[in-house]
């Protein structure tokens, strides 16, 4: 068989239909194991085109069993998305290596259907649907491919299968019942995403994240929006200073606080939860349905599942946080490590002069304000008394340096303390109607309780440094990371902004419809159809039974439009389809002899059964005066069953 021959087999096609497939895992699994998978295809592509043996089976064993070792070693599982990605795509390049007949060729293909569906584990973008898609399509075409049609016709004919195939698919995504949660386990790998608060707060630990742009969760108010710099959204309380680090200790206690004042105020906020936090706006009010309140005003779900989750929030915005601390809480909140001594009496020489706690917290305040201190993502490294060098000799930092100096000074002059992590701000989208909360709206700001008001008292020393940190947000209050979200490269005309607003719109219906339609919305989508007001057998079965019917619409109107293919001319066309795929040049030109001769070295008795049916063809399409439907069709049934082994050589 020569190269163009082979380069015309079905291999081809299947082979860069896996590689279309195993794309989008280049940048989630590790990248030799991806590198091994490239080297498998483009060997088997290059023993194709060559001609060249297949590598001994004996060698795909340790070709196996290496690669799983070391990935074990890397990894510590062979399970859950990236252990079991990883795997699965491993296999299917030794299964391309060693595939040397159809059955080998459609059992690769069967698992590149398994394989597209793995990157939908590390993202549920549009991007990722869209590429989904993609690889469907390069499988199918694939398929057809490998049935004997030719590249051209066979991708329109995949197009139009899958065409064809969409109504169901979309009747079945909306009909089918929805699983209460995932329908597998991904442990702690959903809440690892390197882009979320941690659990502890140092210098440098939030200006990492305000690097990011990636959107954490979206917000849509019930009524009119709050100002921007009302936007405080608590997700974590550090209570416990070791001299650097800020970290969450027990023995605090259950607080016995209540909301004053404010205003109420309801929203919605769809997210991917960081474990089991749910962000709120100063200060919640209650528990969303799943989820809790717990002491300090956080808010946590019951379930730390990592899928999508829409919860209605409601809020006391401007209430003050009114709590009677006992003595042991008083001190707990208090505690200080030994060392920073120039802070500590600095803050006891303002307490001496100030009296009351809130005159200490001015007086904290326009120090801050008048004393040369400066908003910056990169601060000059502190080591030792940290306190003590920020206040005293480099005066530079982000918002975690002032929220520890100052939650450090409040407890230095006996005053309860303690900072408060999560996010400030948000980016309204017109076009879709609701708030973006990102990792760059991350944000520390501090709490202090007062004796004489009985509250926790929200203070943030960052806006008094910074107060366009607050109202404007990070990228404005600092040029060098307006410049790398691309702010001042703007052109004329604000397209690029209409751009980035309606494509933030798609991805947020994306996440409401599609990646969020959960037992709720499908229970609701269910009363506004009138299938019925319960998802139960009943209902699922009256919408399969209407789907069914508005998916076999466009089926039925494909048939009755598609041109009837008489008996002879669909077996002749099904005889050659299936010589090209034993690499056998079966052109349009060929006649029946001629196809004949082409397929000489097939194996004896498929070469017997192909000049039977030629020669009854002949008879049938030449010597008789009148056509014989029922010869014809029986003719074509026996066409239909012939199916021809490998070529022999010579």
């Amino acid at each position: 068989m020569t190269a163009a021959r082979r380069l015309a087999t079905p291999g081809m096609p299947v082979l860069a239909a896996l590689l279309i497939t195993a794309l989008p895992l280049a940048w989630r699994l590790p990248w030799w194991l991806f590198l091994l998978f490239l080297l498998s295809l483009f060997w088997r592509a290059r023993l194709l085109a060559s001609g060249g043996r297949l590598p001994a089976r004996r060698w795909l064993l340790p070709g196996a069993l290496l690669p799983l070792g070391l990935l074990w070693m890397q990894t510590a599982s062979l399970s859950g998305r990236e252990g079991g990605g990883a795997v699965l795509l491993l296999l299917i390049g030794l299964k391309a290596l060693e595939a040397d007949s159809e059955r080998d060729w459609r059992v690769a293909l069967a698992l590149g259907f398994f394989l597209a569906a793995i990157p939908l584990l590390f993202d549920q973008s549009p991007l990722a649907a869209l590429w989904l898609a993609t690889s469907l399509l390069a499988l199918t075409w694939a398929c057809v491919c490998l049935a004997g049609g030719e590249p051209g016709a066979s991708l329109r004919q995949a197009l139009q299968g899958l065409g064809l195939g969409l109504p169901l698919m979309l009747a079945l995504f909306v009909i089918m019942p929805r699983l209460p949660g995932p329908l597998w386990s991904l442990g702690d790998e959903a809440a690892s995403t390197g882009r979320s608060l941690g659990n502890e707060m140092e210098p440098g630990s939030v200006s990492r994240l305000i690097l990011s742009r990636e959107p954490l969760f979206s917000v849509v108010f019930a009524g009119p929006p709050p100002a921007r710099h009302e936007l405080y959204w608590r997700v974590l309380l550090l209570d416990d200073f070791d001299g650097r680090r800020w970290s969450s200790a027990a023995g605090r206690g259950e607080e016995d606080a209540a909301l004053t004042g404010g205003r109420p105020l309801s929203y919605r906020v769809t997210l991917e939860p960081d474990k089991d936090r749910l962000p709120a706006l100063d200060y919640p009010r209650q528990a969303p349905e799943d989820g809790q309140l717990q002491a300090g005003g956080l808010l946590r779900k019951t379930d730390a599942g990592g899928q999508l989750f829409r919860y209605q929030a409601s809020s006391q915005l401007g209430a003050r946080y009114q709590a009677a601390l006992s003595a042991s809480q008083q001190a707990f909140y208090t505690r200080l490590p030994p060392g920073n001594p120039r802070s500590v009496e600095l803050a006891r020489g303002w307490r001496r002069q100030a009296g009351g706690g809130e005159a200490f917290l001015a007086r904290a305040l326009a120090h801050f304000r008048r004393g040369g201190f400066q908003y910056t993502l990169t601060p000059p490294l502190l080591d030792g008394e940290a306190i003590d060098q920020f206040l005293f000799s480099s005066r530079q930092g982000f918002c975690e340096h002032y929220a520890s100096a100052l939650a450090f000074l409040a407890r230095a002059a006996g005053l309860p303390s303690r900072v408060v992590l999560g996010y400030q701000g948000a980016e309204f989208n017109p076009v879709g109607g609701f708030w973006q909360v990102r990792s760059s709206d991350a944000h520390a700001w501090v709490e202090v309780w007062l004796a004489e008001r009985g509250e926790w008292l929200r203070v943030d020393p960052t806006a008094v440094v910074s107060p366009q940190r607050v109202e404007q947000g990070s990228e404005r209050a600092l040029p060098a990371l307006a410049r790398e979200s691309g702010l001042e490269q703007a052109l004329p005309g604000g397209w690029r902004l209409r751009w980035q607003q309606n494509w933030q719109a798609a991805g947020f219906a994306w996440q409401q419809w599609v990646v969020g339609y959960d037992a709720g919305r499908q229970q609701s989508l269910f009363r506004q159809l009138g299938i019925g007001d319960q998802v139960d057998a009943a209902s699922v079965t009256r919408g399969l039974l209407l789907g069914g019917l508005l998916a076999a619409a466009p089926v039925w109107l494909w048939w009755r439009r598609s041109p009837r293919q008489a008996p002879l001319a669909a077996g002749w066309l099904l005889l050659r389809r299936r010589l090209r795929a034993r690499g056998i040049v079966a052109g349009d030109s060929l006649g029946p002899l001629e196809l004949l001769d082409a397929a000489r070295h097939l194996p004896r008795e498929d070469y017997r059964r192909l000049r039977a049916l030629i020669r009854d063809y002949i008879a049938l399409r030449y010597e008789r005066a009148a056509a014989d439907p029922a010869a014809e069709r029986a003719w074509l049934r026996r066409a239909r069953r012939w199916r021809p082994g490998k070529q022999n050589p010579g």
